[in-house]
This record gives structure tokens, sequence and C-alpha cells, in this order.
């Protein structure tokens, strides 16, 4: 499993219209875990979108973006990544806000021959609990 993490700092003020941006390369073609962390003061006023080129991964809702306030968002993903090492866009905006905010993005990843294994052996393990 390979861990990838970047803090992305958000200016004050950063409007939809003209939102900030940074990339993070994932060298491996499989996702399974991310984690968002918005520190506090953000108010649910500071939003975060992935993308890949021009097709936006997270949140899936059109024009949407994450928000948060002093917690961690995450979420166990099977997200399964065109390229072996696939550049992941991470845009920020942060509209109505007085000051600076740093987000931190974790994301996990397994090779996908490991991911294929650990789901065959899921199945075989069902298929014998059923029987017995």
């Amino acid at each position: 499993m390979a861990l990838y993490t970047t803090k992305f700092t958000i200016p004050a003020n950063t409007s939809e219209d003209n939102p900030v941006q940074t990339s993070l390369t994932i060298k491996e073609k499989l996702i399974t875990k991310m984690e968002i962390s918005f520190p506090p003061g953000c108010s649910h006023m500071v939003g975060i979108q992935i993308k890949y080129g021009i097709k936006r991964i997270w949140p899936e809702n059109e024009g949407e973006y994450i928000y948060g306030d002093d917690e961690t968002i995450s979420w166990e993903e099977h997200q399964e990544l065109p390229e072996k090492e696939t550049q992941l866009t991470i845009i920020g905006v942060s509209p109505g806000t007085l000051y600076d905010h740093t987000v931190l993005i974790r994301i996990m990843t397994l090779p996908t021959a490991i991911e294929s294994v650990n789901t065959l052996l899921q199945k075989i393990y069902d298929f014998f609990r059923r029987i017995f």
C-alpha cells in the first residue's frame, strides 16, 4: 500500500470563478481510501474538488465541492485510475473567507494485482461460508 499526501493552501476569498489548483501524481492504479482534513475555522466555506483531466472524480455531483470545518472527511474507495502514473488535479475555493486555509489530502492506494487477489480471496471465502 502506498500513501500520498499533500497540503494545499487556499487563499482567503478564492472564488469559484477563479479557483486555485495543485496536482498530485499517483503511481499505483487503484485508490482504496480518501481523506480530506479541514482545519478549524473553515466554517464549511472552504471547498475541494478532485479531477482527472477534465473529469471530476470527487464529489460526483456537478458543480459541488467537498466542504468541512475542523474535521476529516474519509471514505473507502475503489477508484481504478487509467494510467500507472496518473496526475490528479486538486481544486480549491473559499468564497467569503477572511483567512487562508490549508487542507490536508491523503490518498491510499494498492497496485491493481494485489486488489484483484484480495477480491478473489473474499469471493472464495464467501463461497465456502455459504456452503458450510
